[in-house]
Order: structure tokens, then sequence, then C-alpha cells
């Protein structure tokens, strides 16, 4: 499975998200601890920029983890292409997932595995339960349908070859997607929905750093 902490975003400012301290350990390193602990999961491929490669290896390794870390590119994206690369030959099915997602749980992944197995392609969602309404500069517009509408989660994921060519047409097409999803559709491979969890949130505001501080501690106790 390939976790890309390349090319991510650091508005919670200072550190980039993904090596900030959860529960006294980086984040990155939760978020594998989860998927390295899972039987159906075989190798790590984690792609980080160029400058923080030894550092990321040197960190990954003290945790005991082993992940081929490689070079990823400027975006999400051509991270996890880069990725694709390093996976080894012979591997059925890859897992993308975000490396601020450190709430993954295991049988969610196990879900997602074998929806793939059956499928060929699967990702997490949920269905989005709130109501959704456009904004019309500061006032409000038209309310907008809810139904059918899922909110995203990771692990995405499908087949090597599928990931690959997928990848492959988006980098010849010159498209950006935002999405494992998205590139797998835009490619002709339909992608199974899997129900998600609404713990597996994305730590991408400094609010959504005190409630997942909240949460790791009440997972410890509990786990503890």
């Amino acid at each position: 499975m390939i976790v890309p902490a390349a090319g991510a975003g650091t508005r919670m400012g200072g550190l980039p998200k993904q090596f900030r301290l959860l529960g006294g350990a980086p984040v990155l390193v939760r978020t594998l601890e989860a998927f390295a602990a899972h039987p159906a999961i075989d190798a790590l491929v984690v792609p980080v920029p160029a400058a923080e490669q030894r550092a990321a290896e040197a960190m990954l390794s003290a945790y005991g983890l082993a992940a081929h870390v490689v070079v990823g590119g400027a975006t999400r994206q051509a991270s996890v292409g880069e990725g694709l690369k390093a996976v080894p030959e012979g591997t059925g099915i890859v897992l993308v997932h975000d490396a601020a997602r450190p709430f993954v749980v295991a049988d969610r992944i196990a879900a997602v595995v074998a929806a793939v197995r059956a499928h060929g392609a699967a990702a997490l969602a949920v269905p989005v339960a709130d109501t959704l309404r456009r904004g019309r500069g500061e006032t409000f517009g038209e309310t907008v349908s809810r139904e059918g509408l899922y909110a995203m989660q990771t692990p995405q994921g499908a087949r090597l070859d599928w990931l690959r060519a997928a990848h492959a047409a988006a980098e010849a097409d010159g498209i950006t997607g935002t999405d494992e999803v998205e590139l797998l559709q835009r490619a002709g491979y339909p992608v199974q929905v899997v129900e998600g969890d609404p713990r597996n949130l994305k730590l991408t505001r400094p609010t959504d750093w005190a409630l997942a501080e909240a949460l790791w501690e009440r997972r410890a106790q509990r786990e503890g």
C-alpha cells in the first residue's frame, strides 16, 4: 500500500501535519502502524519530499516500521505515481491512504481489500448528512440535494494494473484528479462504494488537531 507524505499541505502551520506528534509519535507513524499490523498488507511504500527522504527513513526505522521510502512529486497525484513505480511486481492489490488519516481501523482496511478482490476497485466513503447549500458571495444560495452524495475517505484501492493505467492516462492527458477514484473513473474503471467511518478523519486544520488529540487519548485509554 502507498501512503503519500509528499506534496502535503501545511494549513496547520509549522511542521507538515504528517510529522507532527500524536500520542507521542508522528502522525505518519501512527497511520503506518495501522497498516503494518494488518494481515492483508504485505508492503508499505511512502513517497516523501527529496529533502526529507533520509530523515523519514531514519524516523520509520526508529519506530520499527519497514517501509520503502521513495522521493515523491510536487502533488499528491505525482507522489502516488512515484509510489506505484516502487510497488513490487506481482502485487495484485494496492491501497492508497492519506498520511494524515491516523484513525483508520482494521475492519475498514479489510473491507476495502475484499471489495477490490471482488470488483477490481473500491474506496471508503460516508454518506453526506449535513444540509448542502451554495454560497453567493456573503449570502446563501440554493439548497443542494444531498441524496446519493458521499464524502470520500481513504484507503482507496484497486488492482495494480488498473491504478498504473489510470495514472498513466491522467499524465498523458494532463489531468490532475482529486483522488484515485476520479482517475480510475476517468480511465473507465468502476469503483465500488465501501462504507466509511466518521472517525476516519483527515487532519487538515488546527481545529482538527485538537479533536485528534482528544480522540487519540480516548482510544489509548480504551485499548490500555
